[in-house]
């Protein structure tokens, strides 16, 4: 059963009261030493919705950064990578978990957490589709003052080398106010030309239109023009190749991964995050 299957699988089957489903073991290990230490936590780490899909995040971010850098030996190195974070999973293998608590990381763990197989993609954007991106992420946030019960997966984590600045009280459309990609600021309203400014890593998921972002990057994953190259490095793997960043980038306690403030929100909800 692949992954894919397996994940059709676990959402019927990891209702509350249900536990386990037997059929076919579901609760097989995904990778071949799921005990293995990948890296360290610097903190606790929320899985739950609100935490994945309205709020910055550390391992959205490490994600992010492992997308932007999965093709830093070619002469198509990304300027910046993005995750849906749609794609943060509480539910495992017969385990839901709501929180990763600082420490070591496991294979296993990552795993079950990252649990769709897509592969990594880099392509050249233009840029009034690099603000449409960003426009179409934040456009479901919340408002100042209301819960955030449910967000949208659609809801875009971004690597190191971007910020953002979001303001809620704006209309969808309208909402990205500032937005800089290393170290330059995009023009906003962008430009209105054609020219692919911007190299970024995400999933063939996200790329294909997931989300709802098919309107806005349409064909650019099959048009040569925009240089799209399939990461073959991990088999290709979102999971596996997040995996061996958080190996190489965070091995020690020393140097664990931490949350970063990448996107600023203003007069948007905020989930609260518990007290330990």
């Amino acid at each position: 059963m692949n992954r894919l299957s397996l994940a059709a699988l676990l959402a019927t089957a990891l209702v509350p009261g249900l536990g386990c489903l037997a059929y076919n073991d579901p609760c097989q290990p995904l990778v071949d030493d799921p005990d293995a230490v990948l890296g360290y936590l610097g903190e606790d780490i929320y899985l739950e919705r609100p935490f994945a899909r309205h709020d910055n995040h550390a391992l959205g971010q490490l994600a992010a950064d492992s997308y932007q850098h999965i093709e830093d030996d070619s002469s198509l190195r990304a300027v910046l990578g993005v995750v849906n974070g749609g794609s943060i999973r509480a539910e495992g293998l017969c385990i839901t978990r709501t929180m990763l608590p600082h420490g070591p990381l496991t294979d296993g763990v990552l795993h079950e957490v990252l649990l769709f197989e897509n592969q990594v993609v880099t392509v050249n954007l233009t840029e009034k589709e690099l603000v449409d991106m960003f426009e179409h992420s934040v456009g479901a946030l919340l408002p100042a003052g209301q819960p955030v019960p449910n967000p949208s997966g659609a809801f875009l984590h971004v690597s190191e080398s971007t910020t953002l600045r979001v303001d809620c009280e704006y209309p969808r459309g309208q909402r990205v106010r500032e937005l800089t990609v290393g170290g330059t600021p995009v023009p906003l309203p962008p430009r209105g030309d054609a020219v692919a400014r911007y190299r970024v890593g995400m999933t063939s998921f996200l790329l294909g239109g997931g989300d709802g972002y098919g309107p806005i990057f349409g064909t650019a994953g099959q048009d040569p023009a925009r240089n799209p190259v399939y990461s073959q490095k991990e088999g290709g793997v979102d999971s596996n190749i997040v995996a061996a960043y958080m190996r190489a980038t965070y091995p020690t306690e020393a140097r664990p991964l931490r949350e970063a403030e990448r996107i600023v929100f203003e007069n948007c909800a905020r989930p609260v995050r518990p007290t330990r």
